[in-house]
């Protein structure tokens, strides 16, 4: 293989990249004398370029378990909402990917008190509750929970999430969302949530809580989305007015 000025250990990473650019989002990676043998370089040349790679985070190296990529995750972008939309099928679908969901519960049920101050409704008051594993490009993504007060769209437990757009619903029932607000946070797995996401209890998550409003500041959903924390990159622009 030809090589050029550029220091060895970069142009292998190059081409480490490359190669494992092919493979679904946390796919177990050869080894370290199998790289070398590929790359037909030596295992230092071989070592210094993962060293790189997991300092860009595009690989992870977890003791006793092994190399994994992760650098192809999923491009979360909110700097943008008035030409990619809100929710999470409009953001990917901006960036070429598309989503499937699968119904785990849909429901009118009383809403917990935090679900009840998130919303600034009474725990008397009747919420649609939609609970949904959600995939991006066929792969597991997400764990879903959607809460919205029953009296602003009555009928949306009649719908079937699994093929309709739950925004796209509400505007065709005159309720329009508007604005999000979204707050992040990193936290470990429940048993729950790591058997939804696929994960070991106690791995990192990113949980993703969003109140939802309309034109007139009405507050018309909260929902969170919790994934692999590894999983996701997040694009937010701050700009001064």
């Amino acid at each position: 293989m030809k090589r050029t000025g550029t220091p060895l250990h970069l142009e292998i990473q190059d081409e480490m990249i490359a190669y494992f650019s092919k493979f679904e989002y946390y796919s177990p990676l050869p080894g370290e004398r199998d790289l070398s043998n590929m790359f037909n370089v030596s295992r230092p040349t071989i070592r210094k370029a993962l060293e790189k790679l997991e300092d860009e985070n595009i690989i992870v190296r977890i003791q006793g378990k092994g190399t994994f990529y992760i650098g192809n995750k999923v491009p979360i972008d909110y700097s943008d909402s008035n030409n990619n939309g809100l929710g999470l099928s409009s953001i990917l679908s901006s960036a070429g990917k598309f989503t499937k969901n699968r119904v785990l519960k849909q429901a009118v049920e009383f809403p917990k008190s935090n679900v009840a101050s998130y919303l600034n409704i009474s725990e008397t008051d009747l919420v649609f509750h939609l609970k949904r594993v959600r995939y991006v490009n066929d792969d597991l993504y997400s764990l879903a929970d959607d809460y919205i007060p029953l009296k602003i769209c009555p009928k949306l437990i009649d719908i079937d999430f699994t093929e309709h757009n739950l925004f796209r619903t509400l505007e065709e029932h005159n309720v329009t969302p508007y604005k999000e607000e979204k707050n992040i946070e990193i936290r470990k797995a429940d048993i729950q949530e790591a058997t939804y996401l696929n994960l070991n209890e106690n791995d990192p998550i990113s949980i993703t809580r969003i109140t939802t409003y309309d034109k007139e500041g009405n507050i018309i959903q909260y929902a969170t989305s919790k994934s692999d924390a590894y999983k996701s990159t997040f694009r937010i622009i701050s700009k001064k007015e």
